[in-house]
């Protein structure tokens, strides 16, 4: 047991390092060739701190443990709307300021809501996993059409601003991709190898390792990107930051793990995954649109929700 757990600490220590470098080289480029600061904030460290997510879906999917990967979406998903963004709350109380971050809750939403459609029979196709992924293309072209058309406040663009990574000489932006990605594939494999014996070990499903011990691994790059975000007071980009990830993960992710081989979705899958992540982003929705200001009480009650949903999760299953 202690060789399996030594090697998921390991796996998530990469994880967490390859994301970051894959999220800095990418911010780099994208920067180099005149992106705007809205546009890398709100899609390209969303879907960048994803990566692992997406990596695992991948490996998951290629060795035939595609419960591992759609736990991981659902987990990662349920994690981020409450103890992440939960923490970044009450590490610094958040003001929404960007109308477009309630654009992007829309989105989320509707990819939410098209999973659980697509599960209610008990399975995901590989048809159903194409249209998550062109459902993925459709609605970021539309928000980064949005977000170009878009004229927010000067506070919000000096929010952006501020964040706006510096334009590195593209070599050394591809070599920090490049290098990022390896140590990410390198990472997601030990995890899943490591996920398979624990769960082994513990007599429990690959799903709910998925939902649970790999989802902490894989959600350190979102946790820190809007840890950090707060800390610094970028409200907008903290929740642009869950919102693009949840969105990304729902769609992309789930899309090519589906595509990858189809995606059986049990009762209790249903119920802990499929609609646990629907409540709580039908919940996070309301918040972004019926608060302006997210204070300590709120954070609190999300990350409350979490150790709720957790508990649940352990003794139900």
């Amino acid at each position: 047991m202690l060789a399996p757990l030594a090697l998921l600490l390991l796996a998530i220590a990469l994880i967490y390092l390859g994301a970051r470098w894959l999220v800095e080289g990418a911010s780099e480029l994208a920067a180099h060739f005149g992106v705007s600061s809205i546009v890398i904030g709100l899609t390209i460290v969303g879907i960048g701190t994803s990566a692992p997510e997406l990596m695992l879906a991948i490996v998951a999917g290629a060795g035939g443990s595609g419960s591992i990967s759609a736990g991981n979406v659902f987990g990662a998903n349920i994690a981020n709307s409450t103890y992440i963004l939960g923490a970044s709350i009450i590490v610094l109380p958040l003001l929404i300021r960007f109308d477009e971050i309630r654009r992007e809750a829309i989105f989320m939403f509707a990819a939410m809501v098209a999973t659980a459609v697509m599960a209610i029979d008990g399975t995901i196709s590989r048809p159903e996993g194409a249209l998550l992924i062109l459902l993925f293309v459709a609605l970021l072209a539309l928000m980064i059409r949005s977000l170009r058309c878009c004229r927010p406040s000067k506070a919000v663009v000096e929010e952006f601003e501020a964040t706006r990574p510096q334009a590195e000489p593209p070599l050394k932006s591809a070599l920090f991709i490049v290098v990022g990605l390896a140590i990410l594939v390198l990472g997601t494999d030990l995890a899943v190898g490591s996920a398979t014996e624990i769960a082994t070990i513990l007599g429990v499903s690959e799903f709910i390792i998925g939902l649970t011990i790999i989802t902490f691994g894989t959600t350190t790059p979102e946790f820190a990107a809007s840890l950090l975000a707060s800390l610094r007071g970028n409200s907008d980009l903290a929740l642009g930051n869950i919102l693009g990830t949840m969105f990304f993960n729902a769609t992309a992710v789930l899309g090519t793990a589906a595509l990858l081989a189809p995606l059986a979705i049990t009762g209790d899958q249903f119920i802990f995954g499929v609609l646990a992540q629907l409540f709580i982003g039908t919940l996070l929705l309301g918040v972004a649109y019926r608060k302006k200001y997210l204070d300590r009480p709120v954070g609190v009650a999300l990350v409350l929700l979490y150790v709720v949903y957790l508990s649940a999760v352990l003794l139900l299953t």
